[in-house]
C-alpha cells in the first residue's frame, strides 16, 4: 500500500512500513519475521496499528464474510483471496 503524499511519515515510521509490507509479502506471521529480522515483535504490532489508524497499511481485522447457498453448494471466500466450496448438507 503506497502512502499519500500529504502524509508525513519519520524515518523510523518509513522503516517500520518497510518492514511490516515485506512480512506480509514473505507470507510470514509478524513474530517469525521479526525474530528473524532480529526486531522486537511488541514494536512491529504498535507500528501497524499507529499505520493502520494513519491508513498507511490495510487493517487485517477479522469480519463476517457473506455466505450464499444454492441448492446444497457452498461457496466461501475469504477477504486474503482463499476460497472453499463444497456441495451437500452441513449438520
Amino acid at each position: 500500500m503506497n502512502h499519500s503524499p500529504d502524509i508525513q511519515l519519520t524515518k523510523r515510521q518509513r522503516d517500520w512500513l518497510h518492514h511490516l509490507q515485506a512480512c506480509e509479502a514473505s507470507g510470514k506471521g509478524i513474530a517469525v519475521y521479526a525474530r528473524e529480522h532480529g526486531l522486537k515483535d511488541k514494536s512491529m504490532y504498535t507500528s501497524k496499528r499507529a499505520l493502520t489508524s494513519k491508513g498507511l497499511f490495510p487493517s487485517t481485522r477479522a469480519r463476517f464474510q457473506h455466505v450464499q447457498v444454492v441448492t446444497n453448494k457452498w461457496f466461501i471466500q475469504l477477504p486474503n483471496g482463499v476460497s472453499v466450496s463444497f456441495s451437500g448438507s452441513v449438520h
